[in-house]
């Protein structure tokens, strides 16, 4: 069952940071891979990604979505997705970069949805006085300032952190002054492009990655042992330590807990890889049979892809619904405002 959908609303960015890749032109695709710029021009229309959306609420009504880019505030329709998601009673959340260009059209999604269920945005540690990426800063900085404003409309308020091994040491004084302000975190680690078909990534040097080391085990554990806020952090951080520095497997071949829909409509085989005979094959219009069962084509698809492309990661999102399709403890698990209260009630008693 597919417990987590990722949408690239939009390859369209505002930034260009230095570990991301997803809104660059693609010179290093194999010349092999069919409809590369299709993929880069289209994008699917409000209808499109409607009705994808009323597909997946038939095959698991407590699918988690999340609403990717590029910058998906770039979508002028965005507010009409969020409005039939809120009006539907689907979970979701939109990441962000939260950049001071980008507010003002969070304010106007805001007036015009009445409501914003969840909002992401990223905010990395960052060490003062190295600059390896403008971007990379400028949204820390001008997105922590706003999600604190933010947490007055919108309930459920994240910060995405992507660690680096220069910003490592700043990681739990980051997440505190995050929990300080009441805003949960979501930590994830570099990952690296390990193929050219690793399209979301634009890191291609292992010494960029994050290595298992025992002052970061000591880190992870502090974190562990905290009360700081971060998103499933018993359960998730031991496990991100096990796979580090890139070395999951979803097992998405086995069981499609989850999925990620393209800008285009077409399905990749994951956020991470673009995929050969997966986006080739599969788009939202075929992904469902009757009922809301996956086509057979989709799973062959996704299992050829898988087996001939896939080299492992550390993707997150796919990490966490592996865990929870494995143990199937629940949607609840992924909507931070429900931990949150728990945790606020607990201190209470």
């Amino acid at each position: 069952m597919i417990r987590i959908v990722n949408w690239l609303l939009t390859r369209r960015c505002n930034l260009n940071c230095d570990y991301c890749a997803i809104v660059k032109n693609y010179d290093t695709i194999p010349m092999s891979y069919p409809r590369m710029h299709h993929y880069i021009i289209h994008e699917m229309s409000t209808q499109d990604v409607i009705e994808g959306l009323e597909k997946f609420k038939q095959h698991n009504p407590n699918a988690f979505h999340i609403f990717y880019g590029g910058e998906p505030l770039l979508r002028k329709d965005l507010h009409s997705i969020i409005t039939f998601c809120n009006n539907e009673d689907i979970h979701y959340t939109i990441i962000s970069n939260n950049t001071e260009e980008i507010q003002p059209l969070i304010k106007k999604l805001l007036k015009k949805c009445g409501e914003i269920k969840g909002f992401t945005a990223s905010v990395d540690p960052v060490l003062v006085g190295k600059h390896p990426s403008y971007d990379r800063i400028r949204k820390s900085q001008e997105g922590f300032a706003s999600l604190v404003e933010l947490k007055k409309h919108i309930k459920d308020v994240v910060a995405e952190i992507t660690v680096m091994p220069e910003t490592e040491v700043n990681l739990y004084s980051i997440v505190r002054m995050l929990t300080d302000e009441g805003i949960s975190s979501d930590i994830t680690f570099v990952d690296i492009a390990k193929s050219p078909y690793y399209d979301f990534s634009n890191v291609v040097s292992p010494k960029e990655l994050v290595q298992q080391s025992s002052s970061l085990r000591n880190h992870m554990q502090q974190l562990i042992d905290s009360d700081l806020d971060i998103h499933m952090k018993e359960v998730l951080l031991p496990e991100i330590w096990k796979i580090l520095p890139s070395e999951m497997d979803c097992q998405i071949n086995r069981s499609l807990h989850n999925v990620s829909v393209d800008a285009d409509g077409t399905i990749r085989l994951c956020l991470r890889i673009r995929g050969i005979f997966t986006p080739d094959m599969v788009t939202l219009k075929n992904l469902f049979m009757g009922g809301g069962r996956i086509n057979p084509i989709a799973h062959g698809a996704i299992k050829r892809d898988k087996l001939e492309l896939c080299k492992k990661c550390n993707h997150t999102c796919q990490l966490m619904s592996k865990i929870i399709d494995d143990s199937n403890i629940g949607p609840s698990s992924l909507v931070h405002l429900d931990r949150r209260t728990a945790m606020e009630e607990n201190k209470d008693g």
